[in-house]
C-alpha cells in the first residue's frame, strides 16, 4: 500500500516535469533592454514628466509598462544573461520588485505610490548599468 502511494506520487511528480516547458534564450540583454525596457521606462518617464497618468488610458498603459518591465526583469535573470552573480540579480530583482509595485500603484491610481516606484525602479536600472555600460564602454576604449 505504502509502495503503491509512493509509485503514485512518483508518477505525478514525473508527469508535472515532463509538462514544464525548458527556457531557450533567444534575445540577448541588450535586444531586451532597447527593444523591450527602454520603451516602457519612456513611457512611464514621459507620463512622469507630465506630472503622472492624467486619465484611464493613461494608467491603464502605465500598468502594462510596469507589467512589461517586470516580467523583462525576471527574463534578465534567466539562461546566461546575468553578467556576475551579485549586482546583475540585485538589480534585476529590485527592478522587478519596483515595477510590480508600480503596476498596483497604478492599478489603483495611486499617484504618490507610483511616482516612488519610478524612483524605485529607476534607481535598480541606474545601479547595474553604472557598473556594466562602464565596463562595456571601456571594453571598447581598448
Amino acid at each position: 500500500m505504502r509502495r503503491m502511494r509512493f509509485l503514485t506520487l512518483l508518477a505525478i511528480a514525473g508527469l508535472a516535469v515532463a509538462q514544464e516547458p525548458s527556457y531557450q534564450v533567444v534575445a540577448s540583454s541588450k535586444q531586451l533592454m532597447a527593444g523591450v525596457q527602454k520603451p516602457a521606462m519612456d513611457s512611464l518617464a514621459a507620463m512622469m514628466k507630465a506630472g503622472g497618468p492624467k486619465d484611464e488610458k493613461e494608467w491603464e498603459t502605465a500598468q502594462q509598462s510596469a507589467a512589461v518591465l517586470a516580467e523583462t526583469a525576471q527574463l534578465l535573470l534567466m539562461g546566461a544573461r546575468p553578467l556576475d552573480q551579485d549586482l546583475w540579480i540585485k538589480s534585476s530583482n529590485r527592478l522587478r520588485e519596483a515595477a510590480a509595485a508600480s503596476a498596483k500603484a497604478a492599478e489603483a491610481k495611486d499617484l504618490a505610490a507610483w511616482k516612488s516606484s519610478l524612483g524605485q525602479m529607476g534607481a535598480a536600472c541606474k545601479s547595474c548599468h553604472s557598473v556594466h555600460k562602464k565596463q562595456k564602454s571601456e571594453a571598447k576604449a581598448q
